[in-house]
Order: structure tokens, then C-alpha cells, then sequence
């Protein structure tokens, strides 16, 4: 894979970025420092950042796709009120014993945040 400008930014703000980014959010943070940056070039470099083993791309059902930058073995919890996205470990997700050693993961737990449920208490 060639780096380019475009695809290093990307990579840049993935990198950088702690909240599992939707690609148009990847585009609009692109924007801030490369205005001319299109939503298709944002979306190609995503789609092969993530098919290079350089960030993870996480599916979400109905809600898009995220990126991430932790590649290491871990799940997520998607909270279907407010839409955050968080890391689980692995150590949380029970492993059958006498099946092999967990690689990679590509759980998504779904429910409410506990942001999301304390606000509904109020």
C-alpha cells in the first residue's frame, strides 16, 4: 500500500481519536486540515487502512460502520440511546475451554451506556 498525504491524515485521525469514528467524522476532522479532501477519498483510505492490518474496522448494525486504533484482541459495547462505542477486554468474554487461543474478536455488545441509563433515572 503507497502512503499518501491523504491516507496518512486518515490514519492520523483514527490514531489519534479515542471515540471509534464513523468515516464522515474522520472526513470532517480531515476537512479542518485539508479542505480540498473529498468524502470518497476519506472512505478509500479507510477501507484500506483497514485491509492492511494498520486500523480495525468495527460494523455496527444499523448505526455504521466505526474505525478503530486498538488492533489488539478486544470487543465492544455499543450503546443504542447516545451511540457510543467502547472497548470491552477480553478478559470479560468468557473463552471455551480446549478450543485454541483467542486471536481476534469481532464481538458487539449492544444495550445502554451507563451515561445513557443515569440520565434516564432522572
Amino acid at each position: 500500500m503507497r502512503n499518501t498525504t491523504q491516507r496518512e491524515l486518515v490514519y492520523r485521525i483514527v490514531m489519534n481519536s479515542s471515540d471509534h469514528p464513523t468515516a464522515d467524522a474522520v472526513y470532517e476532522r480531515a476537512r479542518k486540515v485539508m479542505p480540498r479532501i473529498s468524502l470518497g477519498t476519506v472512505y478509500r483510505n479507510l477501507k484500506q487502512l483497514s485491509e492492511g492490518g494498520r486500523i480495525r474496522e468495527i460494523r455496527l448494525a444499523g448505526d455504521g460502520n466505526r474505525y478503530d486504533r486498538t488492533l489488539g484482541v478486544h470487543a465492544h459495547f455499543h450503546c443504542r440511546v447516545c451511540g457510543k462505542v467502547s472497548d470491552v477486554e477480553t478478559g470479560a468474554i468468557p473463552t471455551p475451554e480446549g478450543i485454541g487461543k483467542l486471536e481476534s474478536t469481532d464481538v458487539v455488545f449492544g444495550g445502554i451506556c451507563a451515561e445513557c441509563l443515569d440520565a434516564q433515572r432522572e
